[in-house]
């Protein structure tokens, strides 16, 4: 599915919502979650900010005139792999019925699995081997920045490690939220105790299309229904 798709979908679906720019929408607090697992199943994971706006009338003019008025922002600066999850929990914060929310986000086209593998032989911090078959192999490196990439560009991991021979088996877990989650936890307490610890992944190289499965969506089972 391409980016132009996707937007035309998010019209058709929330077109009484009120559209903004070519990535943004204003639509009624009680339909975030909603418009986020919408954002999920199309695979755009690049939200950029939410804005909580009320509305009130505006007496100097007339009682039927609704002037929006800003209240709270989150913009979003940490990995993209976790942004639709922050999002919620910004809106629960936040939740009232007479509030209405302005997300901003970039949409773009299915990106075909030839093109995710030249991506993550590519790119430095990775060093990826990605055989014919799709299977992808990343060793000696620091921190859960890379475990983020891998299941970003649809990785199915197989296997974490490190160079001291501790591994996670991660094969069994099918949901990408589900992976991320127990790889950075792992990773994590490692790193607590042994923070030059260096580690290695193994997995599989997904073919996919949007509209996503649930298991496949970056959002905590919770907020999938």
């Amino acid at each position: 599915m391409d980016a132009a798709e996707k937007r035309l979908l998010l019209q058709q679906e929330f077109g009484w919502a009120e559209p903004l720019t070519e990535g943004g929408f204003l639509i009624p607090m009680l339909q975030g979650q909603k418009f986020l697992q919408r954002l999920a199943a199309l695979d755009i994971g690049l939200v950029s900010s939410i804005e909580v706006l009320e509305r009130y009338a505006d007496e100097t003019y007339t009682e039927s005139i609704q002037v929006q008025l800003w209240t709270h922002l989150n913009e979003f600066r940490v990995d993209r792999t976790l942004t639709l999850s922050q999002a919620a929990s910004f809106i629960e914060q936040h939740l009232a019925p007479d509030r209405f929310l302005e997300f901003t986000y970039d949409v773009f086209d299915d990106i075909p699995q030839y093109e995710r593998a030249a991506v993550l032989r590519e790119k430095p911090s990775l060093s990826a081997v990605v055989s014919a078959t799709g299977q992808v192999e990343v060793v000696g490196v620091l921190g859960i920045q890379p475990v983020m990439d891998l299941i970003w560009h649809h990785v199915r991991l197989l296997q974490v490690t490190t160079e001291e021979g501790k591994i996670l088996e991660l094969g069994h877990i099918a949901g990408r939220f589900e992976q991320l989650r127990q790889a950075t936890a792992w990773m994590g307490d490692i790193w607590l105790d042994s923070p030059y610890t260096r580690f290695g992944m193994r997995g599989q190289l997904l073919e996919y299309q949007a509209p996503l499965p649930k298991n496949q969506w970056l959002l905590p089972v919770s907020l999938r229904s």
